[in-house]
């Protein structure tokens, strides 16, 4: 184990839920979203990745769970702000604390947990039986996903804050690992080693998960105020578009479509082969923290108006907004029949794609800031409290 871990403790769990093998983004099948049929890359009983799949899209091809309850739960010493990953049965989630903890995803028990020196704000990925994970102690972790014991890390220059994504190479069946950190630089690294494979440096952080796109781009936005498209095989970039100010979430594809916010209270969007913002969304003068969720009709993102924005993905105009009780800073979720996102009031919101009307809300009574995740008709949700939800239906 690194030096910089405190201690391990495993505890085995005698039932484990079989699920199917982990795979990466390019091997997934593909099912259609709602009133706007678009191919999105899902595994019913994994998520193996953050926001559902390397183009960070946020959907996730199947129905809202009906009639919610709250399955199971897991309290934690730190908080939640990254999202919950799913792969092989287990659920694993860092937190605030550094605690990276595997869950069964049935039940709900304690498999293994492992202490770091430092928190976790990004969210791990899991490619067959390895866990990658970035942490604000400089490092990037692998892990076995059966029992936590690290295969291998890497240092970096700063903290990482983003999640890592997974992608084939552009050459060959080769598995690589496409990180952002506070160092301002996006790696390539080969999944197997760590190895690096190429290297892009910025002026700025890179607080956001890079998205792969066509399998061929990389795209994520940086505190240099600047959208970036890279080659996907040489790091070298192919665009650049200026904004108003840092960008500091994650953003979300569809197709060749991106959509980002920033910090001067802008929502854009643009076509990654024009080079050009599209269009730039503004409502009122509360910055939008969370990722977008993007299919072929809207944009759908939470914003510190307390408001749930969906944004006509071809003008750039309001579609219609949701007031919850408090600041939106997690991810939304589109389901087939419905978005799913979590409120810092403490609520679960449901709401229909067309219109934004609530289907139902389940009030957890913590923050939720950590986006959703979605595997075997659970949500999992965590909240700044430090409390993992596993919600399902009736």
């Amino acid at each position: 184990m690194s030096q910089l871990m405190k201690h391990f403790s495993l505890v085995f769990v005698l039932v484990v839920l079989v699920s199917c093998r982990t795979k990466a983004p390019e091997d997934e099948g593909e099912t259609t979203q709602n009133d706007s049929p678009t191919p999105t890359k899902v595994v019913e009983s994994n998520w193996p990745v953050a926001r559902g799949g390397a183009g960070l899209s946020g959907q996730v091809g199947f129905a809202l769970p009906i009639g919610p309850e709250v399955k199971w739960t897991f309290k934690s010493t730190g908080g939640f702000i990254g999202e919950a990953v799913v792969a092989d049965g287990k659920v694993i989630v860092g937190d605030s604390a550094g605690f990276l903890t595997a869950l069964d995803l049935k039940s709900g028990e304690q498999c293994w947990q492992v202490e770091f020196d430092q928190s976790f704000e990004a969210a791990p990925a899991i490619y067959n039986d390895t866990i990658y994970i970035g942490c604000e102690d400089y490092f990037l972790y692998a892990l076995n996903l059966h029992d936590g014991q690290e295969k291998w890390s890497i240092e970096t220059d700063d903290k990482i804050t983003a999640a890592v994504n997974l992608t084939k190479s552009p050459v060959g069946d080769e598995m690589w690992i496409v990180l952002n950190g506070y160092d301002g630089v996006c790696r390539a690294l080969k999944a197997s080693n760590g190895q690096q494979v190429w290297v892009r440096e910025t002026d700025s952080p890179i607080n956001g998960t890079p998205a792969i796109v066509d399998g061929k781009f990389v795209v994520f936005g940086g505190c240099d105020h600047y959208l970036y498209t890279l080659d996907l095989a040489t790091g070298e970039p192919l665009k650049k578009i200026e904004g108003d100010a840092p960008i500091v979430s994650t953003v979300g594809t569809e197709g060749s479509f991106v959509a980002w916010a920033n910090h001067a209270n802008q929502v854009m969007g643009a076509d990654i082969n024009a080079g050009v913002a599209s269009w730039t969304y503004s409502d009122r003068s509360f910055p939008f923290m969370s990722a977008p969720a993007v299919d072929q009709v809207r944009v759908y993102i939470g914003g510190r108006d307390k408001k749930i924005h969906a944004i006509n993905r071809l003008k750039g105009t309001q579609d219609w907004v949701f007031k919850t009780g408090s600041r939106v800073e997690s991810s939304p979720l589109l389901f087939t029949n419905g978005l799913l996102c979590g409120s810092s009031d403490g609520r679960l919101y449901a709401l229909s794609l067309d219109q934004g009307q609530e289907i139902w809300s389940l009030d957890l009574g913590e923050s939720l800031v950590a986006s959703p995740s979605f595997a075997s008709g659970r949500i999992l949700i965590g909240s700044e409290d430090g409390t993992l939800f596993a919600v399902g239906s009736k």
